[in-house]
Order: structure tokens, then sequence, then C-alpha cells
């Protein structure tokens, strides 16, 4: 269950309205990525101290495939999913974005975060015993104000902390589908919100959302092309690590080449790292400019074939879900992938390639 905002009417709000009118097109059109959705089984309002929040209901989902890659003290990417399964996930997502744009209705945040796996029919079937024996009992803490002064009486008894999901990722609980969530900032493509602002993460955001704050379906197709990736290779394709815009950029023209103007020009980073052209500088050249992360250019394909070579082992099993260590893709699978890649990262939104054409 997830609570909404309660100055919103129902019919502003996404992350309800947008999975209906998902159900009732999916009843009109069958599509493969019907099955692919978040559904919301039910809604209602509580009424409380702090006002009225719209309560939605969902069926219970495992951990994102986000959190299914991590594997924190390793080198990134050493925990990927099984090839033919990472095959599987982002052919279910391909068709969950493919049934949006059909419907009229662009994502506006896909991310590794927003694909859950579904759960295995026996989690459905727990007894209250079973879930305290999985997921552990409540953990909760008193509220504590910044300033020490008492709480409001408005404000809730204790604070309880989220589950860990982490005990949701054997793959006795969990089922090789996933769910596509979180459509709160999804919207009609012909029904714009005014002072629409994108809340993805940078290193899923398009140039055009980056430069001009513009959204459209090419915009998912940029981002589902970033999941894939990551899917595949348990690392995101840009590394946000640093949480820096330019950085995220610099990744993008070292992989992919100098952007078009007037994105280029209107960047005034790139000049520590690119000349005007877009290619390198010396690498002694921009140490001189204060570089502490010289630029290094990285295509695709290179990215790829580096997938598994410097795995880091884990202690113990990871189950039938994860890769095996040190695991490389064929070539044949890198040139697929590297050509669908190249077609959904175009720079100019009306040149790549829309979702029909990668489903």
């Amino acid at each position: 269950m997830s609570a909404e905002q309660s100055s919103k009417p129902r019919t502003e709000v996404a992350d309800l309205y947008i999975p209906q009118e998902l159900d009732k097109f999916s009843q009109i059109v069958h599509h493969p990525g019907r099955e692919n959705f978040l559904v919301i089984r039910d809604h209602f309002s509580h009424e409380g101290p702090n006002g009225s929040h719209l309560c939605l209901i969902s069926q219970f989902a495992g951990p994102s495939v986000f959190s299914m890659l991590e594997c924190p003290g390793r080198v990134s990417g050493s925990r990927r999913l099984r090839g033919d399964l990472a095959r599987r996930v982002a052919k279910q997502v391909a068709n969950s974005v493919d049934l949006l744009h059909s419907a009229g209705i662009i994502h506006g945040d896909l991310t590794s975060s927003n694909i859950l796996f579904q759960v295995s029919d026996v989690v459905h079937h727990w007894s209250d015993d079973n879930v305290y024996q999985i997921l552990g009992s409540p953990e909760t803490d008193n509220v504590v104000t910044r300033d020490g002064s008492p709480p409001s009486p408005h404000a809730p008894v204790q604070v309880v902390a989220p589950i860990d999901i982490s005990r949701l990722s054997s793959p006795l609980l969990l089922q090789e589908d996933i769910l596509l969530i979180d459509f709160g900032q999804s919207f009609f493509a012909d029904r714009s919100p005014p002072n629409y602002e994108p809340a993805t993460p940078l290193h899923y955001l398009s140039p055009e959302a980056f430069f001009d704050s513009e959204i459209s379906f090419a915009s998912d197709v940029w981002a589902l092309a970033c999941a894939i990736f990551e899917i595949r290779a348990g690392s995101p394709l840009f590394d946000p690590f640093l949480s820096s815009d330019t950085l995220i950029l610099k990744q993008i023209v070292e992989t992919l080449g100098r952007f078009p103007d007037p994105w280029w020009n209107s960047w005034e980073a790139r000049r520590a790292w690119f000349d005007e052209t877009g290619e390198l500088k010396p690498e002694e050249e921009q140490r001189k400019q204060a570089v502490l992360l010289p630029a290094v250019k990285s295509s695709l394909r290179q990215k790829l074939r580096e997938i598994g070579q410097q795995d880091d082992a884990p202690e113990v099993g990871e189950g039938t879900m994860i890769e095996k260590t040190g695991t490389r893709l064929e070539e044949a699978e890198v040139e697929l992938l590297a050509d669908l890649l190249e077609k959904m990262l175009r720079y100019r939104p009306e040149d790549r390639i829309s979702m029909t054409e990668v489903v």
C-alpha cells in the first residue's frame, strides 16, 4: 500500500489514473505487455490530523532490478542477472513501455528501481507467522525532532523502518517476471502537465530533457536503453556515483560522441576534456585544467565486451537467478545489443527508433 499527497483530486493522481487507463486500454487491445504492470486493486482515503490521504492498494511485489544487482564491497557489475533472464526481463520491460506508448502515455521515470520482480504464488498465501519468519519483526524507534523539542501531537508515536527487501531475493520466492511501477511522473502525450519538471535520475535522463526540459516518447526510449544495458551488465551505462550532471554528460560524450549544437555550445564544462570537435584533449592538457577524472573514450561495444572482465567473486553462492562470476557476452550478443542501443541512444529524439521498432 502507498499513500499519495492529499492536495490533489483523484483524477490528477497519476499513480492511480494511469494504471486504470492502462487496464481499460489493455482490455480493448491485446498486448504482451499487459501482464507486467503493477495493478491498483483498490483505493481509499484516510482522514488524519494532517489532512486526507489517498491510499493505493496494489499486489505485493518483490525487489527491484536495481536492488537485485547491488553488490556492496565488490566491483560494480559483479552481480548480474543470468543471461537468459536478463534478456527475458529486458523484453518484458520493452513490451510494457510499448503498451504505454500505444495508449498514448509517457512513463517519464523509467529506471531499474521501478522494475520489480513478481513474487511466487506461495508468497501470496503466507500466514502472519510466515511473514514474520521471512521478513522479521517491524523495527521501530521513537520520533526525535532536529532541535530536541517534543514532537508535535500530530506526529506518529513511532517511526517504522521499511522491510529488508533483500530477504525476498531467493529464487524460491520470486518469479522470473517483472512489474513496471511508479507512474507518478507519467502523463498522456497530448496532455502534458503545465510546468512539468523531469524527475528522472541524471544517468537515465535524455539530452533533450537535460538541456531543454522536454519529455516525449523518445525520452522513454533513451531511458529504456540505459535500463536494458544495466539489466544485462549489472551496472549503469553512465555511472551516477558522484551525482554530478557534468560528469554524467562527460560519460555520455565519452561513449556516444559530441552533442549536436546548440547543446554542445551550452555545456561550458566540456572545455575541460574535449576540443570543439568532441575529440579528447591530451591527458596532460586535461590535468592542467585541474581535472581529477580525465575523459577516456569507451564505445558501447567496448563496454559490452568488458562485462564480466573484472568480476569480484561473492563470499557465498548467489542463487540461480544470478550469472556465474566471470561470464562474458558472446560476440554475437555484443553486436546485436550494441546495434539496438545505438539506435535507441541517438541524440536527436526524432532520430531514435520508436518502441514499435524496439520490440
